[in-house]
């Protein structure tokens, strides 16, 4: 039976139907035959959800937590960061992703403010290198990072601090002005709990929420095998179930856009604020349900 992970409802509709295992199922060896995944859209928030056949639901919830070791299987991860790094800011996501933030971050939080930064899920380490490399170093950056293959690769680059685990609330991790989650949210069963820990994380003065996730127009305009819409990804968002889902963990949405990247993604991204940093005039006035 379905139940939606953000607002809890069930029901919902039927938005596509795949048949073929994908290549992180096939890794864990699930069978073609009489394989059918589905996701579909609750009809209350209108998040997208992925539904798993039972025989692959637990196994690719584990390799989750360390995917890059099929990712970058005969390849390799420290490849990938300077191939990405070398690319013009015309053709990389990364590039759009850090100007935007630094720009909306100064603009918030003003020039004086030297931030500290939470980026969760930091993977190949490139949105944080540019970052680092565009504050001149002035910005004080963590990485947090599960994966021991990501996070061994994020410690040789030597640019910002590591924390090789899975962010959960660490009373340590706590304090910053900027937290940024970019294409980590949709990896992520529970999304309420998840957002929760994190806002706990932030500054009760100046501080902000980064959050870049695919597009529920995913579905629509991608490939039914798009690695978007695999088997890894629990979540698909769109402007009001974005919206709602912030609502729910208590902060208050100020901007929320949908963009097609150099790369093809189709992309939400928002920025929120808890209650007590809210600026005159800066609330986003999209609507969401009650409840």
């Amino acid at each position: 039976m379905f139940k939606c992970a953000v607002c809890h409802g069930s029901d919902a509709k039927e938005l596509l139907v795949i048949n073929l295992p994908d290549r992180f199922e096939k890794s864990i060896g699930v069978e073609v035959l009489g394989y059918s995944r589905k996701w579909v859209e609750c009809n209350f928030c209108g998040t997208a959800s992925n539904l798993l056949p039972s025989l692959s639901a637990k196994a690719i919830a584990k390799l989750r937590e360390t995917y890059y070791e099929v990712d970058f299987i005969g390849s390799d991860i420290g490849d990938k960061y300077r191939r990405v790094m070398t690319m013009t800011p015309s053709q990389s996501d990364n590039a759009g992703r850090v100007s935007r933030i630094i720009d909306f971050t100064r603009l918030w939080l003003g020039t004086k403010i030297k931030p500290r930064v939470m980026d969760i899920g930091a993977g190949t380490g490139v949105f944080l290198s540019r970052l680092v490399d565009q504050t001149s170093q002035e910005w004080d950056c963590i990485g947090v990072e599960p994966d021991p293959v990501a996070a061994k690769h994020l410690r040789q680059l030597n640019k910002f601090h590591v924390v090789e685990d899975t962010f959960c609330g660490q009373k340590e991790l706590i304090g910053f002005n900027l937290i940024t989650i970019n294409k980590v949210l949709e990896h992520i069963e529970q999304p309420l709990p998840f957002l929760s820990s994190i806002v706990r994380g932030l500054s009760a003065e100046d501080s902000l929420l980064y959050i870049e996730v695919p597009d529920i127009l995913t579905v629509q305009l991608k490939s039914p095998y798009d690695n978007i819409l695999g088997a890894l990804h629990c979540h698909l968002y769109a402007p009001m179930s974005l919206a709602y889902l912030v609502k729910k963990v208590g902060l208050e949405l100020i901007q929320v856009s949908r963009i097609a990247e150099p790369s093809g993604k189709l992309t939400l991204f928002a920025f929120a604020a808890p209650s007590s940093n809210m600026k005159k005039n800066y609330v986003c006035n999209i609507k969401v349900p009650k409840g």
